[in-house]
């Protein structure tokens, strides 16, 4: 097989791999109640607008090209946690199955884009399954885990729900709970940390609490050389100014 026919091949399949892997995700998320929100597999997105739309668009940030789908709740029901660990093994499972099914066609019909639609959705689904960070965020597996490992790692992981949760659902940080930004902040991984301070900027930012926001705004400067570079970029404060404007 030509090399570039190849290359093409793998993209291609890689694309597919993807979002099926969130679309996994997506349609337990709906299936749960939750509302569709996003999207991405390559450079290609559908999102919901301001105007409550769902509207296609091209995707210019690259590290969200390896795909991502996400919805949210609708309210903040305390149930919404236990349908949320749910979602997240959804995703691994349909690569998973998606990649048993045509892994096989493909080695009895010695068709390699069949093999790689079927190897690459499987290798996907084992490794999201493995306990690995990424970022800010651990796997979809190892999110699952911390949230049934112990009290620590599951505070962290219900905080971490809350704070999103509530953001989504309320359209601001203003009422973000503070003993779940606490908890973030006081964890021993300095990325846990990061995200909480973060969390408390905006708090404090969207109830225009300049002292407060001054503070939690060094502690991101303070931090943000010792986390990766896709995390800064992820979390964003504005670091030319204490105003609430």
């Amino acid at each position: 097989m030509n090399i570039v026919v190849l290359i093409l091949l793998s993209i291609l399949s890689f694309m597919i791999s993807s979002a099926v892997h969130e679309l996994g995700h997506i349609l337990m998320g709906l299936r749960e109640g939750f509302k569709f929100h996003l999207f991405v597999a390559g450079p290609f997105g559908l999102k919901r607008d301001e105007n409550d739309k769902i509207v296609f668009y091209l995707e210019k940030d690259l590290s969200l090209w390896g795909g991502i789908g996400a919805t949210v709740p609708t309210d903040a029901h305390e149930d919404n946690y236990k349908k949320f660990g749910r979602v997240l093994l959804a995703g691994p499972l349909a690569s998973l199955v998606f990649g048993a099914f045509w892994l096989p066609l493909g080695i009895i019909n010695n068709n390699m884009f069949m093999v790689l639609l079927g190897a690459m959705p499987i290798s996907m689904g084992v490794i999201s399954l493995i306990p690995l960070r990424n970022g800010a965020f651990y796997t979809d597996g190892g999110r699952w885990l911390r949230m049934h490992k112990n009290e620590k790692t599951k505070a962290v992981e219900v905080a971490l729900w809350n704070l999103t949760q509530e953001a989504i659902v309320q359209g601001t940080y203003a009422n973000a709970n503070l003993d779940d930004v606490l908890i973030l902040k006081n964890d021993d991984d300095v990325r846990t940390k990061y995200v909480g301070h973060y969390y408390a900027y905006s708090h404090y930012r969207d109830n225009r609490d300049t002292a407060n926001l001054a503070k939690e705004k060094a502690a991101l400067e303070n931090l943000q050389g010792q986390v990766p570079k896709q995390m800064v970029s992820m979390f964003r404060f504005d670091q030319g100014s204490d105003s609430c404007d």
